[in-house]
């Protein structure tokens, strides 16, 4: 009706301290992702992210799921989100196109088996852009920030929008703003649906220093 009951309350099924288990959630449907990006399967602060799906008035976990190739301290899980029979899985401080380049991986299910497909970098990725600090899923699209990035000044940020061609996952468009500045951190929040793409810059000065905007696509 008009009235929002607690329905239920998830934990990891091996969960342990300092696992920072719901850090990132994302709902779609039935389905629901959560991120753990201190757990430890990897190495230390590797991270992993759960699948929970809803079975009657019960949910139930379905998967863990963790980077191929995770390594200690890639903070795997820090963001996600799930739509459909996909998941896309941030981990910022991945280090394949430098220290703290970032990373985002896509997971998707067939039958009941949730499997890794594919692992998104920026081509132009360098050190300490934290590509996947945020990442954002809606059908076909995938969105990724890179707040860290350096192209309008250092930390001014950018994003990337992907989309799916069948065969892979293919780069659309590096965003960048207009009035892009140094220490703007554009790209620290992304959100993208269907044909309509949301850009955070939560320290753009516009209406006075750390004001902040948001740039739609």
């Amino acid at each position: 009706g008009t009235n929002w009951v607690q329905a239920a309350k998830l934990k990891a099924s091996d969960g342990a301290a300092s696992d920072y288990f719901g850090f990132a959630v994302s709902i779609n449907g039935d389905r629901v992702a959560v991120g753990a990006y201190m757990d430890d399967d990897k190495g230390t602060n590797s991270g992993s992210a759960y699948v929970f799906e809803r079975s009657g008035t019960n949910w139930v976990q379905a998967a863990k799921l963790t980077a191929s190739d995770g390594v200690g301290s890639d903070y795997f899980g820090y963001s996600l989100d799930i739509c459909g029979d996909r998941v896309v899985i941030g981990a910022y401080l991945d280090d394949d196109k430098g220290s703290n380049s970032g990373s985002a991986y896509i997971f998707q299910v067939s039958g009941t088996n949730w499997t890794q497909t594919a692992k998104l970098t920026a081509t132009d990725g360098a050190a300490g852009d934290y590509f996947g600090l945020s990442v954002s899923l809606s059908a076909d699209r995938i969105a990724v920030g890179a707040c860290y990035d350096d192209d309008m000044g250092s930390s001014s940020g950018s994003a990337y929008l992907y989309t799916y061609t069948g065969s892979g996952w293919s780069l659309v468009d590096k965003m960048l703003p207009a009035d892009g500045a140094a220490a703007d951190y554009y790209g620290y929040s992304v959100s993208v649906s269907e044909h309509d793409m949301l850009v955070g810059a939560y320290q753009n000065d516009d209406a006075g220093s750390a004001s902040g905007s948001a740039y739609v696509y």
